[in-house]
């Protein structure tokens, strides 16, 4: 090996015992999953209505915090609103 090869090895080792950097998500992210879950209700909707019906009034309330906080100025927990689109989609699905 040459000063090269041994300088990435070393790299790639430290590398992979640091933590990652924690999860953020952002509000455009916060949207593509907001979308996504849409359209799963929305095709669920002929395939269950109950059920799809009770993941809408799941969705409700997760949309109406953060729409509510944005309106008053208020901060936004993304990564909690996308936790929970993320928990919405499973179930979806």
């Amino acid at each position: 090996m040459n000063i090269r090869e041994i300088t990435i090895v070393g790299i790639l080792a430290a590398c992979s015992v640091l933590p990652g950097p924690a999860y953020a998500c952002a509000p455009q992210e916060a949207t593509v999953k907001e979308t996504e879950l849409s359209q799963l209700v929305r095709t669920r909707m002929t395939l269950d209505p109950v059920g799809a019906q009770a993941l809408m009034a799941r969705m409700q309330p997760v949309m109406q915090s953060y729409q509510g906080k944005l309106s008053s100025g208020g901060a936004v927990d993304w990564d909690k609103v996308c936790s929970q689109y993320d928990n919405l989609i499973k179930l979806a699905k």
